[in-house]
C-alpha cells in the first residue's frame, strides 16, 4: 500500500513538471504549487486532527480518505490544460497527505508490540523510500509507452483498489480504543 501510494505521489514530484511545461506552464508555476501545498499542510492538518479521534477505526478511515483523495488527484488533473487544474489537484493531494500520510505510521504501529515495534515501522519507512525511488522512473516509462493520460488513470485505478484492503484491516490491537 505505501510503496504505491509514494509511486503515484512522485508523480507529483517528477513527471508532471513535464506534462505543465508541455502545456506551456512554467517552471515557476511548477514549482509555486509546492509552495501552495506546504501552505495547505500546515493549515489543513491542525484543522482535521480534532475531526478524528484517535482510535483504530477512526485512524483506518482516515487513510481510505486520504487515499481516496491521491486517487482523485489524478483523475482532476487528466487533460488539464490551465494551471487552476493543477492547483485543485495538488489541493486534493495535499488533504490525501495530511489524512493517510500523517496517520499510517499511528496505524501501523497497532500492530506492533514491544518486541517488533522497531522492525515494524522501519519496514514502513522502507516501503516508503521504495515507493519514492521507483515513482518517476515508473510513471516515466509508463508516460514514455503510452501517455499521461493512461498513467493517471491507473494510477487511480490502483489507489481505488487499495480502499477495500485497508477496509479489511481488523483491530488487532491490544490498545482499549
Amino acid at each position: 500500500v505505501i510503496i504505491f501510494i509514494w509511486i503515484g505521489y512522485e508523480q507529483w514530484n517528477s513527471n508532471i513538471s513535464v506534462l505543465m511545461l508541455s502545456k506551456n506552464i512554467s517552471v515557476q508555476k511548477y514549482s509555486f504549487l509546492f509552495t501552495i501545498s506546504t501552505f495547505e499542510i500546515v493549515i489543513f492538518q491542525p484543522l482535521l486532527r480534532p475531526v478524528f479521534k484517535s482510535n483504530f477505526e477512526n485512524e483506518r478511515l482516515r487513510v481510505v480518505v486520504g487515499v481516496f483523495m491521491f486517487a482523485l488527484s489524478y483523475l482532476i488533473i487528466l487533460d488539464a490544460t490551465t494551471y487552476w487544474r493543477f492547483i485543485l489537484g495538488i489541493t486534493v493531494l495535499s488533504i490525501g497527505d495530511v489524512l493517510a500520510l500523517t496517520t499510517i505510521p499511528a496505524l501501523i504501529n497497532r500492530y506492533a508490540n514491544d518486541n517488533n515495534r522497531a522492525s515494524i515501522q522501519s519496514i514502513s519507512s522502507t516501503a516508503g523510500s521504495v515507493g519514492r525511488a521507483i515513482g518517476p522512473l515508473a510513471g516515466g516509462y509508463m508516460i514514455s509507452q503510452t501517455n499521461y493520460n493512461f498513467t493517471f488513470i491507473v494510477i487511480f485505478v490502483g489507489h481505488v483498489m487499495l480502499l477495500p484492503l485497508l477496509l479489511l484491516l481488523k483491530n488487532t490491537s491490544k490498545h482499549i480504543n
